[in-house]
């Protein structure tokens, strides 16, 4: 008896802290945001639909007639023509069945620039360079401490965020993969000491304007630097999370210790790309003047002129089979955004959106 009584006191307590946390936390769109949405009209149009049996992870490169996919499966991406034909190659990473056991690697990520492809072993750390055909095999081993974002800013060069053990944080560093020269950034990020899990974000690089963007994933902020990994100027997201709502702490196992967050991560930027200029970011917050039903419904893009933060507008897209975005690209004045299963095109009215700027 004395055993059941203590699992129902033990649940009584559990559904009281739940109770509490979800009426006096901070928790994402119960309560009004504080900032308010205009929506562009008539800015885009859907074009093509395609559907697929695979779970798509990530567009990791296009041309102007094709783009290439990952899915599920480690090593293997969709190469997809964006022509009436629909014509879909399923390619093999040629490295991962020749070399990714024997070296050792984990946490690959790829990305194509035709007819290379990247492989960057963020935790080696390394970054392979081959051909579809595997004719070429370059591998360059970087100085110790793994890397969790990276982006190609031109010719054999790589903007990562690295590990830096002096200040047990992530900063931003330029890799020149033909020299082998590895330049770090001084006075970009923010240092919290926590292995970079708080200020953890997104990198992009636009080739218009030649700048790094950086968008945290926890708060609203926005970091343009130049690839010389210099100048830096902050931004910020419309929305007023202007400071960390995440904690963390480190967590020992088996005599190692490792940080980890040890309180719900609620992300305020959830997807974004940045092209011509502009930022297209994927918001996790619903504005004042939007019902719940409607931020549901929709995936909203915030749409921020990167020459001045300014922000110019957003867009709404439907919900595809009940799902929201998980990544999108902008190419070709189109926005190529992935689902589940599915590919979505939708072709961009930029007109109506420049002249907001």
């Amino acid at each position: 008896m004395k055993s059941y009584l203590y699992l129902l006191m033990l649940s009584l307590l559990a559904f009281f802290i739940i109770w509490m946390v979800f009426h006096f936390g901070e928790i994402p769109n119960k309560r009004d945001n504080g900032f308010k949405r205009h929506y562009f009209l008539k800015s885009y149009s859907q074009t093509h639909v395609m559907d697929f049996k695979d779970t798509l992870h990530e567009i990791i490169g296009s041309t102007r007639s094709t783009i290439y996919i990952t899915t599920a499966t480690s090593g293997e991406v969709l190469e997809i023509g964006e022509n009436v034909s629909n014509k879909i190659k399923r390619i093999k990473i040629p490295f991962f069945s020749r070399f990714h056991d024997s070296l050792q690697l984990s946490s690959v990520a790829i990305k194509i620039d035709s007819p290379d492809i990247y492989l960057f072993a963020e935790n080696k750390p390394a970054i392979i360079k081959t051909t579809f055909d595997s004719t070429l095999f370059e591998i360059r081993i970087l100085p110790p401490g793994p890397f969790s974002r990276e982006v190609m800013a031109g010719d054999d060069c790589f903007i990562l965020r690295k590990f830096e053990a002096r200040v047990t944080d992530q900063i931003f560093v330029r890799y020149n993969f033909s020299t082998g020269r590895l330049k770090k950034e001084e006075n970009i990020s923010e240092i919290y000491g926590d292995g970079g899990i708080k200020s953890d974000g997104q990198l992009h690089f636009d080739v218009e304007t030649r700048k790094l963007y950086y968008i945290y994933y926890y708060k609203n902020l926005l970091l343009s630097f130049d690839t010389a990994l210099n100048s830096v100027n902050k931004f910020f997201s419309i929305d007023t999370i202007s400071s960390f709502k995440i904690r963390t702490g480190i967590v020992k196992n088996n005599g190692t210790a490792a940080y980890t967050n040890i309180t719900p991560a609620n992300i305020i930027n959830k997807v974004n790309c940045v092209k011509n200029g502009l930022l297209f970011n994927m918001s996790a917050l619903r504005a004042d003047n939007e019902s719940d039903k409607f931020f549901s419904d929709n995936s909203i893009l915030d749409i921020i002129d990167l020459r001045n933060g300014v922000y110019l507008g957003s867009i709404s897209l439907p919900t595809f089979n009940g799902s929201k975005l998980s990544k999108f690209i902008i190419s070709n004045n189109r926005l190529i955004g992935l689902y589940t299963n599915s590919m979505v095109i939708y072709d961009l009215n930029l007109d109506v959106i420049r002249k907001a700027q």
